[in-house]
């Protein structure tokens, strides 16, 4: 009798214990959400606009199914609405829509230009609070409408935002998530910065078709509002000063009495120091950058197999990197007048105290005005199978 009482109380007790499904949406029920835009229009109204996956399209090689695959063919669905807020415009998509809208995969967040000009934080309030929203979702801002970004049609994948989280992963390092953005705005002595995305001609002359270009660039804010653009070198230095890249190709012209061509090297193990120095209530700041270097073209007449001209040819590189890296300096303090190196962010770590008491108050007049100290160490450590260039004439 015994053994039967409790084989029937765990029995009970394993029933309670189950766990059910109760709070389960089927994809059936769901618009699922995998990039949004937002843009400011005329009216001062937001528009949402929204790309839903459609799941019985991902997947298919065509709009029939059949076997010869169209260019055009897309799995995602463009849907957009105003509202005075973005909850607003969300609660007027929803009245369009005959299921209920999932953020919880939405990818990318873009920005147009109108709408990050006039201020971002307002706007990210509604993705913050969203219970279904992820912290993950990367921040992309364009000089188009963020619509028309959305409204690509891509050529490899089923979903703009699938080419647009592909293009991030190659160019490692320009992906700012929704979170660190934020972190961004909100943190002392350090302002923000996010990728820009371009809808660019596939080729010139060509038959009129585009491709989304990411990365290719970089909007820079003061506060939360945008201020300035960088292109797609000067954000490659940018991340090179916050050691958030660690590569990346450069290409330099030599000069005639070396015979004049061109030499272009990947720069491998990128590492930089960013030191501010206060003192006296002025600041300085040294900055180091080191870095490997493999030579992948030479059109020039220096032998990389000679010491002499190898040395030269390190020189000009590092040369090159240290021009490149003042004049960043300068378009960044002079023209953008934004701290998005995180100089001030630096000082504070090193001295919270100071930092409140001297400058975080005048931080943004003094900026532009501090003395930078630049320094390249660089290294080649592969020239390839040949030292020559490989002229013409030498091949006779």
């Amino acid at each position: 009798m015994l053994p039967n009482i409790k084989r029937i109380f765990i029995f009970i007790l394993s029933v309670v214990l189950l766990t059910g499904c109760w709070g389960r949406r089927e994809v059936n029920d769901i618009a699922i959400v995998t990039a949004t835009g937002i843009d400011l229009m005329e009216n001062d109204f937001i528009r949402v606009t929204l790309l839903l996956a459609v799941p019985r399209l991902i997947g298919t090689s065509s709009a029939n199914g059949g076997g010869d695959s169209k260019l055009d063919v897309t799995a995602g669905w463009v849907v957009s609405e105003q509202g005075k807020t973005v909850m607003d415009a969300y609660n007027n998509l929803q009245g369009k829509l005959p299921r209920k809208i999932f953020f919880s995969h939405n990818r990318v967040i873009v920005i147009g230009e109108k709408l990050a000009r006039n201020g971002t934080l307002p706007t990210l309030d509604f993705f913050i609070r969203n219970r279904q929203s992820q912290l993950k979702s990367t921040i992309i801002v364009t000089k188009f409408e963020a619509t028309d970004v959305l409204k690509f049609k891509p050529k490899f994948e089923k979903l703009a935002s699938e080419v647009m989280k592909g293009e991030l992963h190659e160019n490692s390092g320009t992906s700012v998530q929704l979170g660190r953005f934020i972190t961004m705005l909100m943190d002392e002595g350090q302002e923000a910065y996010a990728p820009q995305i371009s809808i660019v001609p596939s080729e010139k002359g060509g038959d009129g078709s585009t491709n989304l270009m990411v990365s290719k660039g970089a909007a820079v804010f003061q506060d939360d509002r945008l201020i300035g653009w960088l292109d797609d070198m000067e954000i490659m230095e940018l991340l090179w000063l916050r050691n958030e890249k660690q590569d990346g190709v450069v290409t330099l012209e030599i000069p005639k009495k070396w015979g004049g061509g061109y030499a272009s090297a990947e720069m491998t193990n990128v590492h930089s120091k960013v030191v501010p120095i206060a003192q006296n209530g002025t600041v300085t700041v040294d900055i180091e950058i080191s870095s490997l270097l493999n030579v992948y073209e030479n059109t020039s007449r220096l032998d990389l197999n000679s010491s002499d001209d190898r040395a030269v040819l390190n020189s000009l590189f590092a040369k090159e990197v240290k021009g490149n890296i003042e004049m960043l300096c300068t378009k960044v303090q002079k023209e953008l007048r934004s701290d998005i190196f995180g100089i001030g962010q630096n000082m504070y770590k090193q001295d919270p105290h100071l930092w409140k008491t001297n400058y975080a108050n005048n931080w943004r007049t003094m900026f532009p005005d501090i003395e930078v100290n630049t320094l390249a160490k660089i290294k080649i450590i592969q020239t390839g199978l040949i030292g020559k260039g490989a002229m013409k004439e030498d091949m006779r």
